[in-house]
């Protein structure tokens, strides 16, 4: 199920990036710069933990403008009761702007809201875990932490500030789930694209971009996952986080014909239906979707073995037991039934069927017995 104020989900991203993206060190200190172009009264809504690394530079750089703001500890899924609870706060403080923080859910939480409200949002991430905090895009969920619905906006965020060094200080787990999520864009596009007889110049432009991407992780991941784990600043870390965070939203953006998301994404969101799953990082998900979908696709084995070798040097084990979730014929079942009613398996090349699904990921898990 696909919302989007309206409008046709396919057809109405009207912005390709957000309208000012910074990755720099120490940007936090001048926010008020930016953020009062924006707006005069913020509401700040983020997870705890995010909050408590920006804090201090983000709240003293708005006092330092005269920007008034409240804060809001958001808690949960990105589900619509807590999108209620930001509205309702913004409303109740008189906001003009809602800043988003944290990582993925606490930032796409803060969208949904400012879409609703017709409000600017302007996202601070505190990981690199998604490309949430430059999409026009809220993955949303029931209460419970299953996947429910994508939620398209008429925009981007407007502004999205991000800080290498916060980036670097967070747990390195988040970096590996970004680099997954942001390779889905080539493995699904790839996939998408092959379907696709003659190729708009959409499809041409993200699937270049795509290549992009994927050279460039393929070259800096690894590095930049090293840096993660020691808390540095490098180039390929900065790269590394650009990529994942601007240039998928980017790609994610034009590429409405190919790169929305495939059977990868379709298998994150059935494994939802796993309650094990919720405690594991949406990226690691994807990552397993990805090596899932390369079987349905039928890949020469050589080929996957390349791909699992190279998230192996990255520390996944693309299988539901790597993950640490109970591997069962009624856990197949379960999330095969899921997957096969999302409208992203639609978009492969070929019909998929759930019996071949269920194969798939019995050949995914039989790699690692």
């Amino acid at each position: 199920m696909n919302k989007l104020s309206g409008l046709d989900p396919e057809t109405a991203y009207m912005q390709v990036a957000p309208a000012q993206y910074i990755n720099q060190e120490d940007i936090l200190k001048k926010a008020g710069d930016y953020i009062i172009e924006w707006g005069t009264r913020a509401l700040i809504s983020g997870g705890e933990k995010g909050l408590k690394s920006v804090e201090g530079d983000l709240l003293e750089a708005l006092d330092q403008k005269g920007i008034y703001w409240e804060k809001h500890i958001f808690h949960g899924e990105v589900a619509r009761s807590n999108i209620e609870v930001i509205k309702r706060n913004a409303r109740a403080m008189q906001a003009d702007v809602i800043i988003g923080v944290g990582g993925g859910k606490a930032i796409d939480a803060a969208k949904a809201a400012s879409e609703d409200l017709g409000l600017p949002v302007v996202t601070i991430p505190t990981v690199a875990a998604t490309c949430a905090a430059a999409s026009p895009l809220a993955v949303m969920y029931t209460e419970e932490g299953t996947f429910d619905y994508d939620y398209f906006m008429t925009q981007n965020p407007q502004l999205v500030m991000v800080d290498p060094k916060v980036i670097a200080n967070a747990p390195s787990k988040y970096l590996l789930s970004g680099i997954l999520d942001s390779f889905a864009k080539w493995y699904e596009g790839k996939a998408v694209e092959s379907g696709i007889s003659d190729p708009n110049l959409e499809t041409v432009m993200a699937m270049s971009l795509a290549s992009v991407l994927y050279e460039k992780l393929r070259q800096n991941a690894i590095v930049a996952f090293s840096n993660s784990e020691e808390n540095k600043v490098s180039t390929e870390l900065k790269e590394t986080v650009d990529i994942i965070i601007y240039l998928t939203a980017i790609i994610q953006s034009v590429g409405k014909n190919t790169s929305r998301g495939a059977a990868a994404h379709a298998i994150h969101n059935g494994v939802t239906v796993i309650p094990e799953s919720h405690d594991v990082l949406h990226g690691l998900k994807v990552g397993y979707g990805i090596v899932v979908q390369l079987y349905l696709e039928n890949k020469p084995q050589d080929y996957i073995d390349d791909v699992v070798d190279f998230f192996g040097k990255l520390g996944l084990t693309p299988s539901l037991k790597g993950l640490g979730m109970p591997y069962s014929d009624d856990n197949l079942k379960k999330v095969a039934a899921k997957t096969m009613n999302d409208t992203l398996m639609l978009r492969m090349p070929e019909k998929i069927s759930q019996e071949m699904l269920i194969e798939a990921m019995k050949k995914a898990e039989e790699y690692f017995d």
